[in-house]
């Protein structure tokens, strides 16, 4: 039998051998982790990249789409209700059987800073590719690409340029949005439309209405800086079960960055 001292200091020498496997397995475990996160959180940054890759010429269909739907210069906003009542009818006699089939209307705002040349390429490469550019003439061609150069060449030095698209899974609500923004007005949105910064809230300068599309102008920020935030805001109408409310949709300035500087 051991004596007390020896056992003691034996299981001392035990405890002190697992606590160091412990703590290597510990420091190991955290490393790994460490590394599956620095994996997950880079390959997302680095294709998304693909603008300051490639030229826009060479943009995919998908990488076009995702400049001018969820990028640092768009964003799609979904709007939801829940339709309660439930009736049956005549599709073809009742306008708005669509809107009251539907058990989850819902209503989708595409923003896109028009003024911002990466969403303008995007609009030429989606162009390029609904018009098959690579199947053209060279004469075609030259004449397509002559275009383009004036629409690029287009600068926006005082003025910041926004789209808004609507859209909507009940075609009753598309209408109803249509009627209401082709009868707003810059009067009538001067007191609810905003660009903001950290440090001033720009006024509504111009408004247009085309389609499914509106289109606000407001002076340009008069000083950013990358770490800060800019924001549009504005008022969505009541359309039925989706009711009336608050837009203010924020976008970050360091995404914006190209080549060192701001882009909007």
């Amino acid at each position: 039998m051991l004596q007390q001292p020896v056992r003691c200091m034996l299981v001392a020498v035990f405890d002190f051998k697992t606590d160091t496997k412990m703590a290597t397995l510990r420091s190991l475990y955290l490393l790994i982790v460490s590394l599956l996160f620095v994996s997950l959180t880079m390959a997302p940054a680095s294709a998304a990249d693909f603008w300051a890759k490639k030229p826009y010429q060479n943009w995919s269909a998908d990488e076009t789409d995702r400049m001018l739907q969820e990028s640092p210069w768009a964003t799609t906003l979904t709007l939801g209700g829940f339709q309660t009542n439930i009736t049956s009818g005549d599709a073809s006699s009742n306008a708005s059987y669509r809107g009251e089939m539907e058990t989850n209307p819902s209503i989708t705002y595409n923003l896109q800073f028009r003024s911002a040349r990466p969403i303008r390429e995007a609009q030429v490469r989606s162009s390029q590719l609904s018009s098959h550019y690579d199947a053209m003439s060279a004469e075609k061609k030259a004449a397509f690409d002559a275009s383009a150069a004036k629409f690029l060449a287009v600068a926006f030095p005082d003025r910041v340029v926004v789209s808004v698209t609507f859209h909507s899974n009940v075609l009753n609500f598309e209408s109803m949005l249509r009627n209401y923004w082709a009868s707003q007005s810059l009067a009538k949105l001067s007191m609810s439309t905003y660009l903001h910064t950290n440090t001033e809230r720009l006024s509504l300068m111009s408004y247009a209405f085309t389609g499914d599309t509106f289109q606000f102008t407001f002076p340009r920020p008069k000083q950013v800086r990358p770490d800060e935030k800019i924001a549009v805001e504005f008022i969505h109408p009541r359309i039925n079960v989706i009711g009336k409310q608050r837009i203010f949709q924020e976008f970050s300035l360091k995404k914006m960055l190209v080549d060192g500087e701001l882009v909007f």
